[in-house]
Parts: structure tokens; C-alpha cells; sequence
């Protein structure tokens, strides 16, 4: 599954890991991965400013719903099974710069930086997807397939983040007042325009 992923679409998890951590998060939840692909700077990214969903509005809202580093704990048992997404990524970036010079390497992601920032360390180890961001996750692989895509990317995981009903996610996009449909209809036609 994860080997389909683009290097943009690879690039959101790690990205949604270091918001979770920089907000004081031990879980990565589907509002990270929000935040993640909407700050990764792709074309879905564009669709989400243009709908009035902007990296300062995400991160806004997050804190402003769960506070800053509220609930570090709160999903610290879950198993590590999710993070095998993450680790393979880190390995297969860390053999990419091996083989290349770093001028010839994969773009990096943007780094995680916004407005807040938790106070103390920032958490460290294993952070777990919640069980609604896993489902995401997933979803976003059904999104490429359904569309028979050969690859699974931001714009994939945007539209999977469309369809959940529950967790900080809609309420986020309601507060930009992007409906969901609007916001699947906007991604669909500008990547029907792109092939």
C-alpha cells in the first residue's frame, strides 16, 4: 500500500506528526493531517486556501478546541502498528539520500511551523494515529482506487478528509464555511483539468 504513496502524499504523515508533537499532541489525529496537507503546498493545498481553509485557521481552531498540549495521554496506549507508515518512510528517505546528492533528493516537506507552540519538550517516541486517523488513512487509499489512480496523493488524502463525519475535522472546515461537497468538487474538477 504505502509504496503507491507520491513523495507529497509520503510526506503529510511526518508532516502531521511533528504539528501533533509542536502542538503537544502524543496522537496523531485526523485535524494533523489537516494541518499537514493543507500546509504541504500541492495543488489540494490550493483548493483548501481557496475554500478559506489556511493553515492559520487549522491551527487556530485545533488549539482553540483541545487547547495547547491538552490531552497528552489520551491515547497513549494505542498500538504501534499505524506508526509502520512513518517508519518506513523514514527509511526509504534516509536510502533515497544515501543513493542521491542532496541537491538530487525528493522534495522535503515544509516544516511544521505555526503560530503555537506547546511549552516544555516536545513529545518524543512512538506517537500513535487515533483510530479516525488511520480510517483516513485508509480512505484515502479507496479514494485513488475508486478514481483508479496509480498513485495515492495530497489530493487523495484531502478528499478522504471530506468524508469523515466525526472528530475536530468538520467542525474545522465549517468554521472556514467549506462545505465538504463543495470542497470534494473543487478537488475532483482541478484534477480532472490536470490529465
Amino acid at each position: 500500500m504505502f509504496e503507491r504513496f507520491t513523495d507529497e502524499g509520503r510526506a503529510v504523515i511526518p508532516l502531521a506528526s511533528e504539528h501533533a508533537r509542536r502542538l503537544g499532541r502524543r496522537y496523531i489525529g485526523g485535524e494533523h493531517l489537516l494541518l499537514a496537507a493543507v500546509t504541504i503546498g500541492q495543488p489540494a493545498s490550493a483548493v483548501l486556501h481557496a475554500h478559506g481553509v489556511t493553515p492559520e485557521l487549522v491551527e487556530e481552531e485545533i488549539v482553540r478546541r483541545v487547547g495547547l498540549g491538552a490531552g497528552a495521554g489520551l491515547f497513549g496506549g494505542l498500538d504501534a502498528e499505524a506508526l509502520a507508515l512513518v517508519r518506513q518512510w523514514r527509511r526509504r528517505r534516509r536510502a533515497r539520500r544515501a543513493m542521491t546528492t542532496v541537491a538530487a533528493s525528493a522534495p522535503r516537506p515544509p516544516e511544521a511551523t505555526g503560530r503555537y507552540c506547546a511549552p516544555g519538550p516536545r513529545p518524543s517516541g512512538h506517537i500513535p494515529f487515533t483510530p479516525a486517523s488511520k480510517k483516513i488513512l485508509e480512505l484515502a487509499v479507496r479514494e485513488a482506487a475508486a478514481r483508479q489512480d496509480s498513485h495515492i496523493g495530497v489530493e487523495h488524502i484531502v478528499l478522504a478528509l471530506t468524508t469523515i463525519k466525526q472528530g475536530l475535522v468538520p467542525p474545522i472546515l465549517s468554521e472556514a464555511g467549506a462545505s465538504a461537497a463543495a470542497l470534494r468538487t473543487a478537488i475532483l474538477d482541478r484534477y480532472r483539468r490536470a490529465s
